[in-house]
């Protein structure tokens, strides 16, 4: 393990984890399986710069997104969403891998706690993580995952720190891959570790950042 990232894990209480881009390089295949769905029904392609706006939005959210950027209506969305699903599940199963380092930090976890905060649909998420063998740290009780009613992921770290009233904030480090939770993150006192993969923003809001590039 780096040895800046094992200095930073001493001492510490709670991990807090992204799913997508951040255990593993799943965002681009995502948004492959989003551009499959979107081409063969709405003949469009949801470009690399208008991916990068949606990232860490729930996809109730960023669909709306969609269909005021492309001009398009999407009239069932609940069903295009189950079809997006069944395609990304196909194609992450078969091409996903965790990241290496994300594996040796879940696996050096005694005495710690451990959360998932994701904005993925619970069960595409729960499929994905059994398939890693994630599953073991990442139960019911602690896989909080966002919706349209909840899109906010402050409120879900405000939530977590309710559940450990003994944890101090400082104690606590969030992965992520988005620059926009690393800095709600800071906000709460966490520190922060942004996952660079190649496919999303530069990481800007980070303590330290982990290029998956270099660590592969």
């Amino acid at each position: 393990m780096d040895k800046k990232l094992k200095k930073l894990l001493d001492d510490k209480r709670c991990y807090i984890f992204d799913l997508d881009g951040t255990l593993a390089d799943t965002e681009r295949l995502h948004w492959v399986a989003h551009n499959q769905i979107l081409k063969k029904e709405y003949g469009i392609e949801v470009s690399h710069d208008k991916i990068l706006s949606y990232l860490g939005k729930p996809e109730e959210v960023f669909l709306e997104l969609i269909e005021q950027d492309y001009n398009i209506k999407i009239e069932d969305k609940e069903k295009y969403s189950k079809k997006r699903a069944k395609a990304a599940i196909k194609i992450i199963l078969k091409e996903s891998k965790p990241f290496e380092f994300i594996k040796e930090v879940l696996a050096d976890n005694l005495g710690i706690r451990i959360f998932l905060v994701s904005a993925q649909n619970k069960g595409v998420a729960q499929k994905i993580l059994k398939k890693w063998g994630f599953d073991r740290y990442f139960g019911e009780s602690n896989s909080l995952y966002c919706d349209k009613l909840h899109p906010v992921k402050s409120d879900y770290y405000d939530e977590i720190l309710r559940r450990l009233p003994n944890c101090k904030p400082e104690e606590v480090i969030l992965f992520e891959d988005v620059n926009k939770y690393l800095a709600i993150g800071k906000e709460h006192g966490f520190t922060t570790i942004g996952i660079d993969s190649g496919f999303g923003e530069k990481i800007t809001e980070a303590d330290i950042v982990i290029d998956t590039r270099e660590t592969k």
